[in-house]
């Protein structure tokens, strides 16, 4: 998901999080904006397919620790050959 920040009624940047299949949010940086700023504009964004450009073994890290929490989640996209 990605929403738009506002502060005082200017944009200040854009808050990506996560919706899980079973339609529920997970935002682990909205404690982030406690001092007025609004997001607005959610929208649903696709996840490339794929292992993500860079940082991937974090990624799997998080997802892992994330799971071991929720219950399995679908399977990761396998890691292709490096892109150069």
């Amino acid at each position: 998901m990605l929403g738009d920040v506002h502060d005082a009624g200017q944009p200040a940047g854009y808050l990506w999080w996560n919706r899980l299949p079973s339609g529920i949010d997970l935002d682990l940086t909205l404690e982030q904006f406690t001092g007025g700023q609004t997001v607005t504009g959610a929208r649903v964004v696709q996840r490339p397919v794929g292992p993500l450009p860079r940082r991937w073994e974090e990624y799997l890290l998080l997802r892992d620790r994330v799971a071991t929490h929720l219950g399995p989640l679908p399977a990761p996209t396998a890691p292709q050959a490096s892109r150069g």
